[in-house]
């Protein structure tokens, strides 16, 4: 049977946490962590690969549309690529490359695709981060992009966000000892900070309220509540703002367990197989543990290209599911 795994909505270590600076706590508190951390992604992988084990034979049965039927659907592919097209047009692209936008933890998983996303859009692109430098291995868009070495609670972010036109905070940390401020704080201090410079639209990539209904939150409290806390700051931003909500978010070519995070080419097929017509109203009746187990996830290209959507003021208000993430996502594909 398949085995599932998947990169959760932030980053799950402290290597990858946020602008902020790593939190300072001891050795054998970061391994605590991660262990509860591990534990928690190997009990919902589980669940995952038994419930994909089941009805993967259901769906590999349903048999493949006929050559008509995938004719249309391909016609209506180009129609909705050509619609997408025309609604970013080339004055969309043309604003864009006039427009600054501050990538808050660009450096990291999420984060760096977005930074990716939008200096192929022409835009001027600033990231603050707490190594302040592209990730290993980035390509030539990363030479375009201004990297700012900082921690966002304490650095006075009024430089960097003037004459911002969007901020977009991907940051993110769970499975540390500081969980609620680094989600949380780092949050209220952003959007504070971006309402000042009189920025315009407000960006968080945030995850699903399943993890707390699902009763995950018990394993990592501090978590839940700093994901709650910033949500609630972007919610009361004066501006526009989007916030994205995905299950799971997978990509890359390598697998991992801590953090935990699954390669596209496998996370593509899950995916397909949890979207699929078989799947979907399993999900819907299931409550919230298994549900969080069988909703499709969203590739960390989606995921990115939603936030530049929410940037670019093609989407705003709460995505919060795999569907919502993925058309706000094709506003700029």
């Amino acid at each position: 049977s398949s085995q599932f795994s998947a990169q959760l909505s932030c980053p799950a270590s402290s290597r990858e946490l946020s602008p902020a600076m790593a939190p300072s706590h001891s050795g054998s508190t970061r391994r605590r962590g991660e262990r509860r951390l591990l534990r928690g992604f190997l009990a919902l992988s589980a669940a995952s690969a038994a419930v994909v084990g089941l009805i993967q034979p259901l769906v590999a049965s349903v048999p493949a549309p006929g050559a008509a039927e995938a004719a249309v659907a391909a016609r209506r592919q180009v129609l909705f690529a050509s619609a997408s097209a025309l609604a970013l047009g080339p004055a969309a692209a043309a604003n864009a490359a006039n427009q600054k936008f501050v990538v808050l933890g660009g450096s990291g998983f999420v984060g760096s695709r977005i930074c990716e996303r939008l200096v192929a859009s022409g835009a001027s692109v600033t990231s603050i981060s707490r190594s302040g430098g592209p990730p290993s291995g980035a390509g030539a868009w990363a030479q375009t992009v201004n990297w700012v070495k900082g921690d966002v609670l304490t650095a006075d972010l009024s430089g960097p966000l003037q004459g911002a036109e969007a901020v977009i905070s991907a940051i993110g940390a769970i499975g540390s000892d500081d969980d609620e401020r680094l989600n949380g704080a780092t949050a209220e201090v952003a959007t504070s900070a971006a309402a000042k410079a009189k920025v315009a639209r407000f960006v968080l990539v945030s995850a699903t309220p399943l993890v707390a209904e699902s009763g995950a939150g018990a394993a990592f409290p501090g978590y839940v509540k700093g994901k709650q806390r910033a949500e609630a700051a972007v919610k009361a931003f004066p501006g526009s703002f989007a916030v994205l909500q995905p299950t799971f978010i997978y990509g890359g070519e390598e697998f991992s367990a801590t953090p935990p995070r699954v390669a596209a080419w496998y996370g593509d097929k899950i995916e397909a197989l949890l979207g699929s017509p078989i799947v979907r109203p399993i999900a819907s009746i299931s409550p919230a543990a298994l549900k969080l187990a069988l909703l499709p996830p969203n590739s960390v290209e989606d995921v990115a290209a939603a936030a530049v959507a929410g940037a670019f003021g093609k989407v705003s208000g709460m995505l919060s599911n795999h569907d919502e993430i993925n058309a706000a996502a094709s506003q700029v594909a």
